[in-house]
């Protein structure tokens, strides 16, 4: 192993902000044998280049990686061009650049991809993950990323847990809060100030209003603070009758049932017994 130069940090100058890591590529780029050191540089001749599917180093002139097999002609580089987007692929054997949201979608409905593909993209905030557990994916497949509670393709939301299900996340609009002043602050305490009314008995100011969609909501308010007085002091309801006139009618129905059953069961008691006939010899 050739000694540090003075361009390569001693563990010493590295142990403060940066701790020292052991894995071997990191002990190897600090010894001076990464892709770019001159080591490296002096074994491939300077013909070295990233393999545009999964990164590790090839010769240029090379027709396929290596590493993970990919069509490095000219042909397949410009299809990868024309597809080039935000959205990654990860496979074991040939895992896919940059591509479009469509061409994604397009894999996924030929079943290229499936649930248990790994991908990422703007709505996974370009972390791994299954292609069921990512938003907007989620709905080709019939679950929700977050439950896995069945969906359909065309809902917004899941119907169990309500998480958005659209690759776009919803944005929540705080300019109404920030501007407008809470109407739930409290003022400072007043001993020498009267009770302030009940909310069902304080008369609501619809004149003097600063804008006429307050004078509206007032009015709208007040509205339904009549209501609200009107159906309390109406009696109950069955229909167009009063529940009070039915529940008396069944009580005089019962009554009425009971007296009549007594006067049958009385007079069944009261009346003479049939005397059997005498047959004369």
């Amino acid at each position: 192993m050739p000694e540090p130069t003075s361009e390569t940090p001693s563990p010493q100058e590295t142990a403060g902000e940066h701790p020292t890591g052991d894995h071997p590529l990191e002990v190897a780029a600090r010894a001076g044998m990464g892709p770019l050191s001159a080591m490296s540089k002096k074994v491939w001749h300077g013909e070295a280049t990233p393999c545009v599917s999964c990164g590790q180093l090839v010769r240029r002139n090379s027709a396929q990686c290596d590493s993970c097999g990919q069509d490095l002609t000219d042909e397949m580089i410009a299809r990868m061009r024309k597809h080039a987007g935000s959205w990654y692929v990860l496979e074991h054997l040939r895992p896919f650049p940059g591509v479009t949201l469509d061409r994604i979608l397009l894999q996924v409905r030929r079943g290229l991809i499936t649930p248990t593909s790994i991908v990422r993209g703007p709505s996974t905030d370009y972390q791994w993950r299954f292609a069921v557990e990512t938003p907007g994916l989620c709905c080709l497949f019939g679950r929700c990323w977050n439950c896995f509670n069945g969906v359909k393709e065309n809902e917004s939301y899941c119907p169990a847990c309500l998480s958005h299900l659209g690759f776009e996340k919803p944005v929540q609009s705080t300019a109404s809060v920030e501007t407008v002043p809470s109407q739930n602050a409290q003022a400072p305490a007043n001993p020498s100030a009267p009770p302030a009314p009940s909310p069902t008995e304080a008369p609501i100011e619809v004149k003097g209003s600063s804008s006429p969609h307050l004078d509206a909501l007032a009015t709208a308010a007040q509205q339904a603070q009549q209501a609200q007085r009107s159906t309390i002091d109406e009696p109950a309801r069955l229909g167009p009758i009063r529940a009070g006139w039915v529940a008396a009618a069944i009580v005089v129905f019962v009554l009425a049932s009971l007296v009549w059953y007594t006067t049958i069961r009385g007079d069944a008691a009261s009346s003479p017994s049939q005397t059997k006939p005498s047959f004369s010899q």
